[in-house]
């Protein structure tokens, strides 16, 4: 995974925001996530956002189908985010740990 770097971040994420700025030199993803779980997925490549998308439901992508931006098609043998993981780790060589997405974070109500 050399030249890589992750973070996992909560749903309300600021990532986005400078996705095109990481990817300045190459790609970028972000992988956001809510308190159950993966979420979405943010692509950007040489300085450009390229799509925005959610492995499990094609008809909230933003700008390019994932198909067409990176060749990712769900097959349906098993959930869309788990897939999609494997996908980039083969794909890209980035792996990203199943348990670490899935997990549920500390939350809390205010009145």
């Amino acid at each position: 995974m050399a030249g890589w770097a992750y973070a996992l971040e909560e749903f309300d994420c600021r990532t986005g925001t400078y996705l095109a700025a990481l990817s300045e030199r190459g790609r970028a993803f972000c992988v956001h996530r809510n308190a159950k779980g993966f979420s979405r997925v943010g692509y950007a490549r040489h300085g450009d956002v390229v799509t925005s998308f959610e492995p499990c439901l094609p008809h909230l992508t933003n700008s390019v189908p994932a198909e067409a931006a990176l060749g990712f098609v769900h097959s349906g043998d098993e959930s869309a985010e788990a897939e999609f993981l494997r996908f980039l780790e083969g794909e890209f060589g980035i792996h990203l740990p199943w348990n670490e997405t899935e997990e549920e974070l500390p939350s809390a109500a205010f009145t």
